[in-house]
């Protein structure tokens, strides 16, 4: 059973920003804590599984990072790739910007460090998710 693991960070859903002290004073993500990472990453696992009963994927195989990660799951591999979303975001306080690539890099900066952070352990093989632990801030 080929074990790995691997660093999760969900998605955003809201910021707040106070524009005049160029600070990040809320940040919501999608997903909020291990549990719902969990569901978030069986739900995945289960529309890429149907997909390939359906035979969508008719040259490779699925994978797990490539295609439950990148085309299912509601967050990304690494914080720099959360806050590169193209999805809109709801940006209250800095009017003008819809995704957190758009604000000045100081606003960029305290978000992606303001984001939480999972450690997902999972076998490689069956996809299944073994454990789920928060990373230290």
């Amino acid at each position: 059973m080929p074990i790995e693991t691997m660093n999760v960070f969900p998605m955003i859903h809201s910021i707040t920003i106070d524009k005049e002290n160029d600070l990040v004073t809320e940040l919501v993500q999608d997903i909020n804590d291990a549990e719902g990472i969990r569901q978030n990453l069986l739900e995945s696992v289960a529309t890429v599984r149907m997909y390939e009963r359906i035979k969508f994927y008719p040259l490779a195989p699925p994978t797990f990072i490539e295609d439950v990660m990148g085309s299912f799951a509601q967050m990304g591999l690494s914080r720099h790739i959360t806050i590169s979303d193209n999805t809109y975001h709801e940006i209250n306080g800095y009017l003008g910007c819809t995704r957190v690539w758009e604000l000045p890099l100081v606003l960029r900066d305290q978000v992606e460090k303001s984001l939480v952070g999972y450690e997902v352990e999972y076998d490689s093989e069956t996809w299944e998710i073994l454990d789920i632990v928060q990373l230290e801030a």
